[in-house]
C-alpha cells in the first residue's frame, strides 16, 4: 500500500519555508489522519530553520510529560520550560495519537503559555481542532 501524502498548495509550502511565521512568533498547527505526512512536514520545516541558524526544540506530547515529572521532583519545572524556550521554534508532535496523561497536558499548557508572543510553537495532531473538547 502506498503511503498517503499531505498535499499543501505550493504557495502555502513556500510561505512556510520563508520562516517569516517563526520570526513573527506565530504558531502552526498541522492536522490530519495518521500517515499523511504531518511529522515529515514539521521535520522539514525544523531542519530548514536549523539550516537558517534558528534553534529548534522537538518533543512528543509524552516527552513533555517526562520533562515535567523529572523537574517537578526538585521544583525546577519553570527553569526547564525556560530552557526549552531558548529555541526559536518549539515543535510538539503527535498530539491525539495516544491518550493524554495529566503531566503531558500540563507540559503542553506550560510550553504554549510561556511561548505566547515570545516563541513559535508548531503542533501536529491527528485530531481536527473541532473534535477536541
Amino acid at each position: 500500500m502506498a503511503a498517503r501524502g499531505i498535499l499543501h498548495p505550493a504557495p502555502t509550502q513556500q510561505a512556510l519555508r520563508t520562516l517569516e511565521w517563526v520570526h513573527r512568533r506565530e504558531n502552526l498547527v498541522v492536522c490530519g489522519p495518521s500517515g499523511t505526512g504531518k511529522t515529515f512536514l514539521l521535520e522539514a520545516l525544523g531542519q530548514h530553520a536549523v539550516e537558517q541558524g534558528l534553534k529548534v526544540a522537538w518533543f512528543t506530547l509524552e516527552d513533555l510529560g517526562v520533562l515535567l515529572r523529572r523537574h517537578r521532583a526538585d521544583d525546577t519545572v519553570t527553569k526547564a520550560i525556560a530552557r526549552v524556550l531558548r529555541a526559536d521554534l518549539v515543535v510538539v508532535d503527535d498530539i491525539g495519537l495516544l491518550p493524554v496523561a495529566a503531566d503531558a497536558a500540563e507540559g503542553l499548557y506550560r510550553i504554549v503559555d510561556a511561548a505566547y508572543e515570545k516563541r513559535s510553537v508548531a503542533i501536529s495532531s491527528n485530531l481536527h481542532p473541532s473534535v477536541v473538547r
